[in-house]
């Protein structure tokens, strides 16, 4: 059975075909779902009514621009996370060596 598939998500009234692997098929929909919520969200917040109006790649960037800012959120956390762990475990180490 081939490893991969095509898929079609749609994603602000358009059709995206993209070849992915099967195991990775639900995160990819779940990320077309998710886009196109973010950008529902901020169509109805951000009317547009101010001096230039709002197009619709603009309410996409500022989709791409909270996703980017929630996955940076995310990596700095895990770094925090990480240089915690190493910390703890030379002050682990250097306990043990000490008994």
């Amino acid at each position: 059975m081939d490893e991969h598939l095509i898929i079609n998500l749609r994603v602000a009234d358009m059709r995206y075909p993209l070849k992915v692997k099967r195991k990775e098929e639900e995160m990819y929909r779940r990320a077309a779902d998710e886009i196109d919520y973010k950008l529902g969200q901020y169509k109805n917040y951000f009317t547009g009514q101010s001096s230039q109006p709002l197009r619709s790649a603009d309410y996409m960037a500022m989709t791409a621009i909270q996703a980017v800012t929630e996955k940076t959120e995310h990596q700095m956390r895990v770094e925090l996370f990480e240089a915690k762990l190493k910390e703890l475990t030379l002050e682990l180490d250097s306990y043990l060596r000490n008994l």
